[in-house]
């Protein structure tokens, strides 16, 4: 496993919501954000956004732009949930001329992601799940999904998508709500190159054990993308990395660094009553702590191990405190 760690501008937006619509901050140039991100230390890629405003729209003026500030482009995400037009989904709708809206972007979306060297595009089905009962069929829905999600697939087979699930928010109840569907879903389109986001922050929520669920999403070889927050499991508020769930994070670090994966992980926070450049700078230098605390870990994988063999929680346990603490 190799890390890298990259972050989205909205880390330093201005966090406008419902409660606050002007935003908790003023509004910072794009220039300024990179130039924020350039000056941390450990942090080398921006996750992007599809339609890319504000960055620009070329790919060469893009990729030499970022590159001034010392970044690439890491992954991309399509922006797909922020229009009315997509409330009743993106992908699971029955209105045929919304999803064919959706596959369109998406390929658009694909095209760019090649010309500027990303890594994956993120797809996150957003709006596609319900609130009441008696309100969708069910598997006519998903069925929508699995047929839209397998053309965008299919469009690029040398392009990995990466599908993101999230239990609720903005819908009460989504169809993708945790790994183990996002994987059911992912063995259905049956192609290589559709797999899945780790959410940390979202797996959290859905009472997911995070390091099992890394560990098999890279035993499935499905693991495309991972976003790195954290919440106190009973919302999604993009919490600072490494401030609430210390343990489950650890052992999360420690079954990273066992898989295969190469790819970013992203940090996805929102800091509204905090200074945001601290906050950021923050959840850099957190994630890279527990790198080191996990390296400590692995020079003792053996015993580790075999105590996971046995069922030794406590003798583990015990070594890690004396490691660790």
């Amino acid at each position: 496993m190799k890390l890298n760690v990259d972050a989205h501008l909205w880390c330093l937006g201005t966090y406008a919501e419902r409660y606050v619509p002007g935003g908790y901050f003023d509004e910072m140039n794009v220039d300024q954000q990179l130039d924020v991100m350039s000056k941390i230390k450990g942090l080398t890629g921006l996750f992007t956004f599809y339609p890319i405003a504000p960055l620009p729209n070329d790919p060469d003026k893009l990729v030499k732009k970022i590159g001034n500030y010392g970044l690439k482009v890491s992954n991309m995400a399509v922006e797909c949930w922020g229009d009315r037009k997509w409330k009743h989904g993106s992908f699971c709708t029955n209105d045929e001329k919304i999803r064919k809206e959706a596959v369109k972007i998406f390929k658009e979306a694909i095209d760019f992601g090649k010309a500027v060297n990303a890594g994956s595009v993120l797809l996150w089905p957003a709006h596609d799940g319900y609130d009441y009962v008696f309100q969708v069929d069910y598997v006519e829905s998903w069925k929508y999904m699995v047929e839209t999600v397998r053309e965008i697939g299919e469009y690029a087979k040398d392009m990995k998508i990466a599908i993101e699930a999230k239990l609720k928010d903005p819908r009460q109840k989504q169809y993708i709500g945790d790994t183990g569907k996002a994987m059911a879903f992912v063995n259905e389109v049956g192609l290589k190159n559709v797999g899945c986001a780790l959410d940390i922050g979202h797996a959290l929520v859905a009472s997911e054990g995070i390091a099992e669920s890394v560990a098999l999403l890279d035993y499935w070889g499905k693991l495309y993308q991972i976003h790195i927050n954290e919440n106190y499991k009973d919302a999604d508020p993009d919490m600072i990395f490494g401030t609430v769930n210390f343990w489950e994070i650890l052992e999360f670090y420690y079954h990273l660094n066992k898989t295969s994966y190469e790819g970013w992980c992203a940090i996805d926070i929102i800091s509204p009553r905090d200074d945001r450049v601290k906050s950021l700078t923050l959840g850099v230098k957190l994630m890279w702590k527990f790198q080191e605390m996990a390296l400590k870990l692995l020079k003792h994988e053996k015993e580790i191990d075999k105590n996971l063999k046995g069922y030794r929680f406590a003798d583990n346990m015990d070594m890690i405190a004396d490691l660790i603490l």
